[in-house]
């Protein structure tokens, strides 16, 4: 178990004790609102039951202008005529999360050790106006806190006080019964596929945000997203999120169904990436990054399947960039047996930096991927870079509110003659004389309930067995042991 558990805490009794009773104070909390939510019998209102999106700006609620398709107490909030045309209407919507979670090990022994675990705890509120037909302001203020961690916050992803996650306009430039097109400019968030490449970072305490345009174009068989924007780049305290001045992203991502293949569908995008001072084991300099690829998904009786390839070529300093990667995702769902088994299995290839200093780089660098990677709760010890993944996964359920999800990742290195990375790109471990190729075995569980439409409540458990190429690292990498209870409420 955790040193979370069997260690004596090196924090002084009242302040762990305090940060307990904020968790179990905040979780019953969320307990006590989601049984004040009185649900009662369906109706035929086209967004009924309802779901939360990941992207709150994504949810419509302008169904509620009717009153008979207003069942949760919170409906109140969620359309408020402005007037007496329906089309301006104020939702009103917010996210409680904290997140409790404890590392042995962390970063396989390597820097500052917490044997005590911390607290994470997210707060948001977001305000949608429709003010006309066509114009749309969206803002939501968010607070990420992290308590009681040794070192304190990690940077960008566990702490921003208060700040602005999002801030934007949209104008509708072209609406039609089967075409619509929407200019999006402000602080965003964006979500690509299945998150590989372009994703908010759920996982972390921090979300990653964007400052700038974007465009959407749907018709009745493409959805076309086209953006240019910096990333942000989130500090500790008040207000502290500017954008990062020496990172710009854009690109063109559009999806496609595909007729011939009954549950078929097609990714396609151009990605591009300007960053400064970028540091790879190679080395630091300017990195300018293009990325093309495909994303072929769907399912269809009983089977799903997630396949991805890229490309990417570019400059890093005087020399070029040459990477590649390719994922792949299956699985099938056995409906008529009991917990309807979900059987499947990933492998994925990422390149690495080989060859002398004048050589292309080679590392791949997967922009600004999801925070749940590899593995479940937050233990995403890795990112797909100068990597060879491969591994099963389970997903039982047992009520329709309740499951659990298992797998196993196996990790080797690409190249060995480059480390191996985080999600961030960030070189954990460097690859220069080490001959080992294994990285190690990470198997992992999470079960997850979804006790209301509004509250859910999951714990993990993942423990990363360290291979060969750990093992040879100076200083030598040591097992890691991770577990989390999180929980969150939704409005």
């Amino acid at each position: 178990m955790l040193q979370t558990i069997t260690k004596r805490s090196s924090i002084a009794p009242r302040s762990l004790g305090r940060l307990k009773m904020i968790f179990f104070a905040c979780a019953g909390l969320s307990v006590l609102l989601s049984f004040s939510s009185r649900t009662f019998a369906q109706s035929p209102c086209p967004n009924d039951p309802r779901t939360y999106a990941l992207l709150r700006q994504d949810e419509d609620y302008r169904d509620l202008s009717n009153p008979t398709c207003r069942h949760d107490d919170w409906d109140r909030l969620k359309y408020v005529p402005l007037g007496a045309n329906e089309d301006r209407s104020l939702t009103v919507g917010g996210e409680i999360r904290e997140w409790y979670e404890g590392f042995r090990n962390a970063s396989w022994g390597l820097g500052t050790q917490d044997d005590n675990g911390y607290l994470l705890q997210r707060l948001s509120t977001y305000a949608d106006i429709h003010a006309a037909p066509r114009l749309r302001f969206f803002v939501q203020l968010t607070s990420a806190i992290e308590a009681g961690r040794s070192g304190g916050p990690r940077p960008v992803t566990d702490e921003s006080k208060l700040f602005f996650e999002e801030g934007f306009v949209d104008i509708d430039l072209s609406k039609t019964s089967d075409e619509s097109a929407v200019l999006r400019l402000g602080r965003q968030e964006f979500e690509f596929g299945s998150g590989r490449f372009v994703d908010v970072r759920e996982g972390p305490n921090v979300r990653q945000a964007f400052d700038g345009a974007s465009v959407k174009w749907k018709t009745s068989t493409w959805t076309v997203d086209g953006l240019a924007a910096k990333p942000v780049l989130n500090g500790n305290d008040v207000l502290d999120a500017p954008p990062n001045h020496g990172s710009t992203f854009w690109g063109v991502y559009a999806v496609h169904p595909l007729p011939e293949i009954k549950g078929g569908n097609i990714d396609l995008y151009y990605l591009g990436l300007a960053r400064k001072n970028t540091p790879f084991e190679k080395g630091s300099q300017n990195e300018l990054r293009h990325t093309v690829g495909g994303r072929f998904w769907g399912g269809r009786n009983g089977w799903s399947y997630n396949s991805e390839t890229m490309f990417q070529w570019g400059s890093f300093g005087p020399n070029g960039v040459r990477a590649w990667a390719t994922t792949h995702d299956t699985a099938y769902t056995f409906r008529s047996a009991a917990l309807h088994p979900q059987i499947g299995a990933t492998a994925g290839i990422a390149s690495g930096n080989r060859g002398g200093s004048a050589s292309p780089l080679g590392t791949f660098n997967p922009l600004f991927p999801t925070g749940f990677y590899f593995g479940q709760g937050g233990i995403s010890l890795l990112g797909p870079s100068n990597l060879f993944e491969t591994g099963p996964h389970i997903t039982l359920q047992f009520t329709r509110s309740l499951s659990l999800i298992a797998d196993d990742h196996t990790f080797w290195r690409t190249s060995l003659q480059d480390g191996v990375y985080g999600l961030g790109v960030n070189l954990l471990v460097p690859g220069q004389g080490n001959s080992g190729r294994y990285i190690g075995n990470q198997p992992s569980a999470g079960v997850y309930w979804n006790a209301s439409h509004h509250l859910s409540v999951s714990t993990a458990y993942g423990h990363f067995f360290v291979g060969s190429f750990l093992a040879q690292a100076s200083p030598p990498g040591k097992a890691v042991d991770y577990a989390a209870v999180w929980t969150t409420y939704k409005f």
